[in-house]
């Protein structure tokens, strides 16, 4: 049973297995391993890569673009917030 279904078929949920300062490796519910590259402004976010480590910890699902091979800056139970266009 997937953990999410969802219309868009680049969008899969995955298990973080390891994080290192310039990667993320997932496996998805298919089991398929992806190496996610993390831009150097992730890279030197303290934060983001604390709240990686504690999503490998504790062994939470996360939506992923396989294709892209991107991690969301949001999860399946919220919705992305509109950014206002600038004039």
């Amino acid at each position: 049973m997937k953990l999410k279904d969802t219309s868009q078929p680049n969008i899969v949920a995955a298990k973080i297995i390891n994080v290192t300062p310039k990667n993320v490796t997932v496996i998805t519910e298919e089991g398929h391993l992806l190496k996610i590259p993390l831009t150097k402004q992730y890279r030197e976010d303290k934060t983001l890569r604390a709240s990686l480590v504690d999503i490998l910890k504790a062994g939470i699902w996360i939506p992923v673009n396989k294709k892209l091979k991107k991690l969301f800056s949001y999860d399946w139970l919220s919705v992305p917030a509109l950014v206002p266009a600038k004039n």
